[in-house]
């Protein structure tokens, strides 16, 4: 027998029982509990924002709200996996289900892709002097082409050696500095540079270029999302290796010889002030700034909603029966 939990902004039916009578029309397994909780009880829902997606999968394919059931696996007892099914009376046709299923294979398909990145070498625009360094940066390739993966959020604090020397001359360890949040990113191939900067004019943002070892040359980056080419042209996101380069083991890695750029950050925004020893903060600190700067990523869409944050783009597999 079923038992109904109604959401009417949504129109579906949750279904938290089996029924014989059912057929069962697809599975979904996700990466992540798709539960408001981390049980199967009768209090239980799907979050909404699972629902909305299917929800506007099933309206595309021309199915009515009410014919699709959605609810969880009693038998499996499974919070990251949803079955798909349909009363016998009223099933779905083919074409409908060739439209379902073509969406969700589209989802797994463009997870499993990366994110092309362009690097357009602008050396004429070089403000420095030495003949050299602009003759040498001239022979450069003017184009990069590198694909982008998504590897993990990273949370930077900015500091100064001169917060240091205040903290030290007031006698204590602690002292206030922001937070802001960047998503580290692997690149494959790497690059023939050593950074990426952020070009300031009055203190703002204006441009990045590539390091070189003696140099750097002002450089147009072009995003694959047009979504977030749009931000990186605003200057609302920025790329760089300022945390990357900074780390033990990137620093260990060039000291071995081991050159070449093969992961950057796109740096995303601010997550506010905090209290830091010396760029270090207590474990409930990071987890909370972590976990506030999946969502910050996730809020920008794909591709970091492959990997973060709640919808149907943390789909792991599909099937079909």
């Amino acid at each position: 027998m079923y038992k109904f939990s109604h959401i009417g902004i949504i129109g579906l039916t949750l279904v938290l029982g089996g029924c014989g009578n059912d057929v069962n029309v697809a599975r979904l397994n996700f990466d992540r509990p798709v539960a408001d909780g981390f049980s199967l009880n009768d209090d239980e829902k799907i979050q909404p924002v699972y629902l909305d997606g299917l929800h506007q999968i099933f309206k595309e394919a021309g199915i009515a709200p009410e014919v699709v059931k959605i609810h969880f696996d009693d038998e499996k007892r499974n919070v990251r996996s949803l079955l798909l099914s349909t009363s016998e009376k009223n099933k779905i046709t083919e074409t409908q289900k060739a439209s379902i299923q073509s969406a969700f294979e589209k989802i797994l398909a463009d997870k499993k892709s990366t994110m092309n990145v362009r690097f357009l070498l602008r050396p004429e625009d070089m403000e420095i002097e030495k003949a050299e360094y602009r003759e040498e940066a001239a022979r450069l390739k003017k184009e990069f082409t590198t694909e982008l993966t998504v590897k993990e959020v990273m949370v930077g604090i900015s500091y100064s050696m001169m917060d240091s020397l205040l903290m030290a001359m007031q006698g204590t360890t602690q002292t206030e500095g922001e937070a802001f949040c960047t998503v580290a990113m692997t690149l494959s191939p790497a690059l023939p540079f050593s950074a990426i900067v952020v070009d300031h004019k009055d203190e703002k943002p204006v441009g990045m270029s590539v390091v070189r070892s003696r140099y750097a040359v002002p450089t147009d980056i072009r995003l694959a999302y047009p979504h977030l080419q749009a931000k990186l042209d605003n200057h609302q996101i920025l790329l760089s290796t300022e945390i990357t380069n900074n780390s033990p083991r990137e620093s260990l890695r060039r000291i071995q010889g081991r050159g070449g750029m093969n992961q950057l950050e796109i740096e995303l925004g601010s997550l506010g002030t905090v209290r830091h020893e010396y760029g270090k903060v207590d474990y409930s600190t990071s987890s909370s700034l972590d976990q506030r700067c999946r969502n910050m990523a996730a809020q920008l869409g794909r591709p970091f909603t492959f990997t973060m944050g709640d919808s149907l783009d943390r789909l792991e597999s599909v099937t079909f029966y």
